[in-house]
């Protein structure tokens, strides 16, 4: 085939290549065929994305559906996998027809530009990570999916007495202080998720026997949080002016054991996504003695 011996010649590159042999299916084959020529010098001179529109208008042509057929090959290559890593990173394998793409690439656009920060030292790969997550934390926060503001972080603590039954008093003591760090949330992130967050206690023995299960507490109450942006109108990190939508409940005294901050207006105040995780970094720094 006259492609592929372009290829191997050097003369087109590999994507080009690609996009020819993509279009080849038993139906087009001999349509195809008798222009290959034409399709390998558009190659020669142009980027495989304009070969590929070049090689559209051709195909849509030869199936007569305007295009119908091409765009449900494309479409039904769509997928999106997600997979957790040993050190709990989220990795993402995905892939979209054009018309989702479009929505992609300008949602993530706009919140590119809405989440511009002075001075700021994340490289362009990170403002993407963090735009697609505010657009799915700004759907749960809404209440566009999940049921409310409602759908906050629920923190669950289980505590098995019998794991350590010469220990109980420390464990039920511990139960009282609503913290339990187990598995793999580091204390700062739990700190700051427990900012604004349902928390329920489980007490457990054995395999499947619940002793007690604790109150579920809102940590910050519906009327708490508009009293909160009434007061403050804007994240309160130095220099920061994000809206009330972009931010969550900052308690300045922790509010889990051993801090036990209080949640009061007093003790609250507005933080940005970005200002709250960095303020909780900043606590979690060792005291000089």
């Amino acid at each position: 085939m006259l492609f592929a011996d372009a290829w191997r010649c050097g003369e087109i590159s590999g994507r080009h290549a690609t996009v020819i042999a993509n279009a080849f299916t038993p139906a087009r084959a001999a349509e195809l065929s008798g222009i290959e020529d034409r399709l390998v010098a558009v190659a020669r001179t142009e980027t495989p994305k304009v070969l590929g529109g070049v090689v559209g208008r051709f195909t849509d042509a030869i199936d007569g559906d305007g295009g119908a057929e091409s765009e449900a090959a494309r479409y039904k290559r769509r997928r999106y996998h997600g997979s957790r890593g040993l050190d709990d990173m989220y990795n993402v394998n995905a892939l979209f027809d054009p018309e989702s793409a479009d929505i992609h690439e300008k949602a993530i656009k706009a919140e590119l530009e809405r989440d511009q920060r002075a001075n700021d030292p994340r490289t362009m790969s990170q403002r993407k990570a963090d735009a697609v997550t505010n657009l799915f934390r700004q759907s749960l926060n809404s209440g566009l999916v999940g049921t409310s503001r409602a759908a906050v972080p629920h923190v669950t603590y289980i505590v098995h007495l019998d794991a350590n039954t010469t220990e109980e008093a420390a464990l039920i003591n511990l139960l009282r202080a609503e913290r339990q760090h187990h598995g793999r949330l580091s204390a700062s992130t739990l700190e700051r998720i427990q900012c604004d967050c349902d928390v329920t206690r489980i007490i457990m023995t054995g395999v499947s026997e619940i002793l007690d299960v604790g109150r579920a507490t809102r940590t910050v109450s519906s009327a708490q949080w508009k009293a909160l942006v009434a007061r403050d109108r804007h994240c309160q990190g130095k220099g920061c002016t994000q809206p009330p939508e972009r931010c969550q409940a900052h308690h300045k005294t922790p509010w889990a054991a051993p801090y036990d901050g209080r949640t009061d207006l007093e003790n609250l105040e507005l933080r940005c996504w970005h200002c709250h995780r960095d303020q909780h970094k900043h606590d979690a720094q060792p005291r000089a003695a």
